[in-house]
């Protein structure tokens, strides 16, 4: 008899130790690649590698999505064992991840729900977290579904960029920008809104930018029913634990997770940066 509902996603999102050791949840990773390196995100590389990797290059590395044959593989594994494939992946404006992923399940020829969660990292997880304790009470695939799909335009995230040449190396900023920013002691803040990253605000001061951004929390706090937030940190966990410490006095009963940036992510956020990513919407999960 087939098992209901496989979990498929990639190494964008953070995965729990409870996460990985799941039987039914399947990670696919994107490619990082050093020059004529190549390194499979979580399985042969992991983010503290990158790091070191980077300052021994002096090098910004290339990432890539999988390749439509190992989606195509993976779901031809699958599909004697599963009726049904829920499909979350890192939002498709920021990675050709999900067109793969499609293109294998269509190959493949299984049943399949495929989200574009317009995010990554903890808000992949969240959504993740929350199908699988709707799939645990009972409900139906489509009920999942609608409720996954509900709760996406409710993201709300806030990323402040610890790295500025990091950005330069990686192309993101001009050699003008990066001069003047760290002249200014800028410090982006960035947003993931509909899929995209976009600047938020620019601000003189690491202190006042983590200033702005527990102000946004707060706003958040009084206008929602949150229950869960993620602290993501390229590198700094010391740091993390201090805003989950401000977040908590905020709200006590929040539930905060600390939560390192994924190795492919580590190639474009960068070593230092800080943020926080909740869904404005209780989680179940």
């Amino acid at each position: 008899m087939k098992k209901k509902i496989a979990w498929i996603t990639d190494s964008t999102a953070y995965l729990s130790e409870e996460l990985r050791q799941h039987p039914d949840v399947y990670v696919v990773p994107l490619v990082i690649m050093f020059g004529n390196e190549t390194y499979e995100d979580g399985v042969t590389i992991d983010e503290q590698q990158i790091y070191e990797k980077m300052k021994q290059y002096n090098a910004v590395p290339t990432t890539s999505q999988p390749a439509v044959g190992k989606f195509a593989q993976l779901y031809e594994q699958l599909k004697d064992t599963y009726e049904h494939f829920i499909i979350l992946h890192i939002s498709q404006k920021l990675s050709g991840t999900y067109s793969a992923s499609k293109q294998g399940a269509d190959i493949a020829g299984i049943s399949y729900n495929l989200m574009d969660t317009r995010v990554t990292t903890a808000g992949m997880t969240y959504l993740l977290e929350e199908g699988l304790h709707m799939e645990k009470q009972g409900k139906t695939i489509a009920e999942i579904a609608s409720r996954l799909e509900e709760l996406v335009p409710s993201l709300e995230n806030y990323i402040l960029i610890g790295n500025l040449s990091q950005l330069h190396k990686g192309g993101r900023l001009s050699n003008a920008q990066f001069v003047l920013g760290t002249l200014l002691n800028i410090k982006p803040i960035l947003q993931i809104h509909d899929g995209i990253v976009d600047v938020f605000e620019k601000v003189r001061s690491e202190k006042k930018a983590t200033k702005l951004i527990m102000e946004k929390c707060r706003e958040a706090f009084a206008k929602h029913d949150i229950t869960r937030l993620a602290v993501i940190h390229g590198n700094r966990e010391e740091d993390a634990l201090q805003w989950k410490e401000m977040l908590l006095e905020m709200h006590p009963h929040l539930r905060v997770d600390i939560v390192p940036i994924t190795s492919t992510l580590s190639v474009h956020a960068g070593e230092g940066t800080l943020a926080v990513m909740w869904y404005n919407a209780h989680l179940l999960g």
